[in-house]
Parts: C-alpha cells; structure tokens; sequence
C-alpha cells in the first residue's frame, strides 16, 4: 500500500467522484423520449430500464455515459495523486451518487454501469476482457434474464478475478477486495430495492382460497 494521502485530498476526490455519479443519464435519456424512468419498468435509472423501456440504443448509450462516469472520477483521482487502494474511496463515492442522486431526490439505479468505468480506471488491463464479457451477455442475454447486467457483472467479475492472476497484470489483493466489496454491495443492494418493490407475499388463510385450490 503506498503512503496516505491527506485528508482534504480524498475529500476533493470523494466529492468530485460522488458528484459525476449523481448525474441522472438514465433520467434525462428517458426524459428527452418523453418517459419518467421512475414510472416505467422497474423504475430504477439504470441502462437495462432505459434498454426495455426507451430504445436499445437509448440504454446502450446510457450503460456507456454511466460507466465513462466512474471511469472519469477515478482518473481525476489519479490525477489528485490518489492511486492503488486509495482509489477505492472515490469509487464508493461514484456507486453511492448513482444510488442516491440529489437531482432526483435521491433515487438512482443499481449501479452496474459505473463499476464497470470504476473498475476499467483503477485495473484497466484486467477489466478489459471482463468488459468484454458484460457487454455481450447484457446486450445476448438481455430479454432472456430479468436481470442481465448483473449476470454479466456476475460472469465478468469471475473473468476479473483470473485476470488479476496474471504476472502481467500486477494487482494487489487490496484493490481486489475492494472492488469485490463494491460489487456485493451493489448486488445487494438491488436484491433489498426488488424485495421492497415487489413487496411482502399476502398470506390468504385455507378458508379464503378458491375451491379449486382446497381439492
């Protein structure tokens, strides 16, 4: 690990970092085709909704802007001096302004996108063949899975952790770990969002059900 840096240094970076990922692309691309992207699908700002919803090139280029997102916040991390594990601090930054954008009264996607542009900024040569592979399964796969840019994040992070066995592709177990917990995090927290958008199962006692269903 190298030396900390100050703390006002990844405070601008953490700032700056939640910022870019608090701006509402999905939003404003359904916006601009005339749809809420809070009322429609699964009412999340995320490239899939904009995808199934808007276009398919509307939602490609929204997976695109979002990822090219977190991608920007960490090189200007980078360029503020921050590097190897430090880096993971403007990345959270990035996945938690996607969540939680003030622009939209703190409501966002799962994030998926902007990790992928996380994740290219901190390991590029490593993510590489990962990226590939979430792009495919997502735009393949993409009417087949309820989720497919999870399962591509799932698949890609798999591709990830070989590539970072790699002599060539030096990455410390730090900067590992800390994606990882990124990514869990985001799987998590899509699974608490459809469990509340879906909502508690209604129990319907044997003494109400059809007749049919008492056979």
């Amino acid at each position: 690990m190298t030396d900390a840096p100050t703390f006002s240094l990844l405070a601008v970076a953490a700032v700056v970092a939640y910022f870019l990922g608090s701006v509402p692309t999905a939003y404003l691309a359904g916006r601009l085709f005339g749809k809420d992207i809070f009322q429609v699908g699964t009412r999340q700002a995320g490239a899939t909704n904009v995808w199934r919803e808007v276009s398919r090139p509307t939602g490609v280029w929204v997976f695109l802007i979002d990822s090219a997102k977190g991608l920007t916040a960490i090189l200007i991390a980078r360029s503020l001096g921050l590097n190897d594990v430090w880096l993971i601090l403007p990345a959270s930054a990035v996945i938690l302004g996607h969540w939680n954008s003030p622009f939209t009264r703190f409501r966002g996607g799962d994030g998926v996108s902007s990790l992928t542009g996380v994740v290219l900024g901190i390991t590029p040569f490593a993510a590489l063949p990962a990226y590939v592979v979430i792009g495919f399964i997502t735009l393949r796969f993409n009417s087949r899975f309820e989720h497919p840019t999870l399962w591509g994040a799932s698949i890609g992070y798999l591709v990830y952790l070989v590539s970072t066995l790699s002599p060539l592709v030096p990455v410390s177990p730090e900067v590992v770990f800390g994606i990882t917990g990124l990514g869990i995090a985001i799987l998590l927290h899509s699974m608490v969002y459809h469990r509340r958008r879906l909502g508690p199962v209604e129990h319907i006692p044997a003494s109400e059900e059809p007749s049919e269903h008492r056979r």
